[in-house]
């Protein structure tokens, strides 16, 4: 065994290494958006199933085209899934908009000491019922030296069962009082010096101490959920707001905070109180709910929350043609537009994302020719005609194919990379198309940049057809357009360790080592073409990329090109990132 022995002194320490090698990150994750029958409606949910998809936001009775979109995208080959609700939110004239059921639970002098929620938005929360009980006590001790008028403590047999904020009966079988618990400390419970005591109790007689807690039952036609042991002390472990917002899955708490003194502030016994006044917001739907806005944390809504989940790369929003027809917000098949060119705006200024679109007409390839016309970018897809597919009564149903290609696409990701167009796929769950097109169809609608779906004898129904509505043709395929999308979002995430560092040409080499390494590795996985890497892809990152303006901004230009299509054509692209804007003696 050998030993590295050294003499006692200063030694300089190895190098901290300051990064990682750049990975490419997971591929092919849609962010759905559209209409259910309940769940919450500014935070996109992460789905790994349809069943989860249905835990969290059930059955939509009215119909919908999500429900679909997320059984075809699993049926195809998804890995999982963002799913965001859409309800109309903000009214304007005198329209139904979304609101959560509830009802107010009166203490014993009638008045609100408790408003229950349902969890979220939606007619839905009218079938929960709410029954709320005064509970035995769990625990009860026994007071072993007198209380007398003015006391803030009493010594009892055993503190078992109580705690900080525990709210206590003190009786002896004539007289109660109640009292908070501030502090105890072996056997004695302290409170309030605010509020001594008014009364006085002999240990002999004998006076007992309880908690003095209530139950909370909550049900719905799919679940149950019963919280023991609760109390209105806001310093308690138990405290009625906190335990149950924080696990509850049907309803949410909102403390009146009564003015009644204890008990008679506690909610009375209730059995089975449905509560009342959800709506769904759903015929109401315009296209600015869908569109959204991001105004923070915790507000944001529509597309705009989209843009806090890192890991969505695909946009799909089936529902919008559900709205054409039914919801008085959508007036024309313009709304549709522009829902439409909000998600490509979304993705154009990303740069990290690709949206799945949908025609408004299920089968008329004219219709979808001169819609298709209104759209020329690289950022997104449309597919035609709808499918059929089966519904779980035995009928059968037109629906968008949306949800399914996304499903194609995770496929293809997870099997070999955003590199292979995601083509010549067998549709899943799908039993016949709106309509059948012939070669000729085909070409020509290819050829206009719509991608068909094709039926087979022997192979099924298979997606025929992996163009963007682009008209540069240097964009023409999905593929090409994924490909750079993902080197981007790759590396973007990979450099978040320069942030900050000092923008020297030191900086420059280290950048532009490290992200030759990463697309090196991307060729030969056979992302790029190109005999070599110098046909593959090229990485920049010097005073050329960043001039003494760049570097007084604070910002560090690496500049890429790759091939992910011909040899020696580039797609190029540009990554920048804050950094110090300090150099060593302070000079250029």
């Amino acid at each position: 065994m050998s030993t590295n022995l050294r003499a006692p002194g200063v030694y300089k320490a190895p190098d901290e290494t300051k990064y990682v090698s750049l990975q490419l990150g997971v591929t092919g994750i849609p962010g759905f958006i559209g209409l259910t029958a309940r769940g919450p409606t500014n935070a996109p949910v992460r789905i790994t199933s349809e069943q989860h998809f249905l835990h969290v936001y059930g059955e939509l009775s009215e119909g919908g085209y999500l429900r679909d979109a997320i059984r075809g995208f699993f049926a195809n080959g998804g890995r999982y899934c963002y799913v965001l609700r859409v309800a109309h939110m903000v009214r304007r004239l005198r329209e139904e908009t979304a609101r959560m059921a509830s009802f107010k639970l009166k203490d014993g002098e009638g008045r609100t000491t408790l408003t229950v929620f349902a969890a979220n938005e939606g007619h839905w929360g009218n079938d929960i019922k709410v029954t709320v009980k005064r509970q035995k006590p769990r625990v009860s001790t026994f007071l072993t030296l007198d209380l007398n008028v003015g006391d803030t403590s009493a010594v009892i047999k055993s503190t078992h069962g109580l705690a900080r904020g525990t709210i206590v009966r003190i009786f002896d079988g004539e007289k109660d009082s109640y009292r908070t618990i501030t502090d105890l400390s072996g056997k004695t419970i302290v409170w309030e010096t605010a509020q001594p005591l008014d009364k006085a109790f002999r240990s002999g007689a004998p006076t007992y101490i309880e908690p003095f807690e209530f139950t909370l039952e909550v049900k719905s036609k799919e679940a149950q959920e019963v919280f023991h042991n609760l109390t209105l002390s806001p310093n308690s472990d138990q405290y009625v707001e906190r335990i149950v917002n924080s696990s509850s899955e049907l309803v949410r708490i909102e403390d009146a905070r009564s003015a009644t003194i204890l008990p008679e502030s506690f909610p009375v016994d209730l059995e089975q109180k449905l509560l009342e006044g959800g709506t769904d917001g759903l015929f109401t739907v315009t296209p600015e709910d869908f569109i959204g806005a991001n105004i923070g944390p915790d507000e944001r809504f529509g597309l705009a929350a989209f843009e806090a989940v890192e890991d969505i790369d695909l946009l799909v929003a089936p529902d919008l043609m559900w709205t054409l027809k039914k919801s008085a917000g959508f007036r024309t098949e313009k709304d549709v537009e522009v829902v439409q060119q909000a998600m490509i705006t979304q993705c154009e200024r990303m740069k990290t994302r690709f949206a799945i679109l949908d025609f408004p007409d299920p089968t008329d390839h004219r219709r979808a020719s001169q819609w298709r016309l209104l759209f020329d970018t690289a950022y997104a897809a449309f597919y035609f005609p709808w499918i059929q597919v089966d519904m779980p009564n035995g009928e059968m149903r037109l629906v968008p194919p949306s949800g399914h290609v996304a499903g194609i696409i995770s496929k293809c990701d997870k099997d070999m990379g955003p590199y292979r167009a995601p083509a010549n796929e067998e549709l899943k769950g799908v039993v016949n198309l709106g309509r059948n097109l012939f070669d000729g169809d085909i070409g020509q609608l290819n050829a206009e940049g719509i991608n068909c779906l094709k039926s087979f004898a022997t192979r099924g129904i298979r997606v025929w057809g992996a163009r963007t509505v682009a008209n540069d043709p240097q964009w023409r395929y999905i593929n090409v357009r994924r490909v750079v999308n993902s080197v981007i979002a790759s590396v973007e995430r990979g450099l978040q360790w320069a942030v900050f560092e000092v923008n020297t040409p030191i900086l420059w080499k280290n950048l532009e080592r490290q992200v030759g390494s990463f697309l090196r590795d991307l060729w030969n996985k056979g992302f790029f073409r190109g005999d070599t890497p110098e046909e593959a892809f090229y990485v920049k990152c010097n005073d050329e990329t960043n001039p003494k303006e760049v570097r007084d901004a604070g910002m560090v230009v690496i500049e890429c090109g790759v091939s992910p299509v011909r040899p020696a054509e580039y797609m190029v692209f540009r990554v920048q990132a804050e950094v110090s804007q300090a150099t060593p003696g302070g000079g250029e």
